[in-house]
């Protein structure tokens, strides 16, 4: 079936996408991987307008559900493998996201055709893989701060990674949190500008630890301790938190799209910020896959939405 629009991804940015294309009359297909998205991994959201808190998984359930019921099919376990031009269209050719990777499964995802893309695939954080890392996600481990910060007011947190997104985050810590040790793999603090560098250094709240790397996460039902060595060394120090905040950066995801369009040197897809059109005519991205500066969910949804509106008024000046 060719479509007239093919939306990879199912996030904020991909679903907002969708209803608005419905809204056009556009015969629409959501590809998504089957791999948890940002928003279902948000512990908790406080910070979306018109619903004062809700679970990330809560949420994403609430779009998916929109987008049902205006007859959008969502296509879930698709795993994108690569884009080709063909006519003037495209081809994306796909696996079965959910089958084992070298299994017989894995050619289950076929090929799907459309008229125009919009690529809404996100960004998937670079997780902390140390003992408890995994365990305690949703717990006390969280990797964003800006989501997160204010749940742990009055409480003890550690911010790991001390980049520009650490240090970053430890300065919005100190608007709630009592204590926050920033654990820092270099000797020094890099990136980020001078200013916040020397403010989190004198801040009364904030301990750095430099040269320093997490070497465990400890609990029961939550984080309870943070283990990590410093300076090279095999021994190790303990300390007693509520929360750990994970910044060691992310990963756009947009291999796929290597030599399709132009990504900047993070990987991030380049866009015009006016229509969201990438340097592909007929290819569009949105949220946080693009090069856009705020990684938030709002943003991401009304990224999405113009790129919606902006494929619409594409397929109408190509008259396909």
């Amino acid at each position: 079936m060719l479509y007239d629009l093919i939306i990879i991804g199912a996030g904020p940015a991909g679903l907002a996408a969708a209803i608005y294309a419905a809204r056009k009359k556009i015969k629409t297909l959501v590809l998504a991987d089957g791999a948890a998205s940002q928003t279902v991994e948000a512990h908790l959201v406080e910070n979306y307008l018109g619903i004062p808190s809700v679970s990330g998984s809560e949420l994403s359930e609430k779009f998916r559900e929109h987008v049902r019921q205006i007859g959008v099919e969502i296509k879930d376990g698709v795993a994108i493998v690569k884009i080709e031009l063909a006519g003037k269209g495209f081809e994306i050719v796909a696996n079965d996201g959910r089958a084992k990777r070298g299994s017989s499964q894995a050619q289950l995802g076929g090929k799907f055709s459309a008229k125009s893309l919009i690529v809404a695939t996100g960004k998937k954080y670079r997780p902390l893989e140390v003992p408890g890392a995994k365990e305690f996600k949703g717990k006390g481990i969280t990797y964003c701060a800006t989501c997160d910060a204010p749940l742990f007011k009055n409480k003890t947190v550690a911010v790991v990674g001390a980049g520009d997104a650490g240090q970053d985050a430890a300065w919005q810590l100190t608007k709630y949190a009592d204590k926050i040790y920033l654990l820092n793999k270099y000797p020094e603090l890099r990136g980020g500008d001078k200013q916040t560098q020397e403010q989190l250094k004198t801040h009364s709240q904030v301990e750095i630890f430099n040269d320093c790397e997490p070497v465990e996460v400890k609990g029961d039902k939550f984080v309870k301790t943070l283990v990590f060595k410093c300076n090279g060394n095999s021994q190790t120090k303990e300390i007693s938190i509520d929360g750990v905040f994970v910044e060691i950066g992310s990963v756009p995801a947009s291999k796929f799209l290597a030599g399709v369009v132009k990504l900047n040197e993070k990987g991030e897809i380049i866009i015009d910020p006016k229509t969201n059109a990438t340097s592909q005519p007929g290819i569009f991205a949105a949220g946080d896959v693009t090069d856009i500066p705020y990684k938030q969910m709002i943003i991401a949804a009304g990224e999405g939405a113009k790129a919606a509106l902006s494929a619409y008024e594409y397929l109408k000046s190509q008259n396909i």
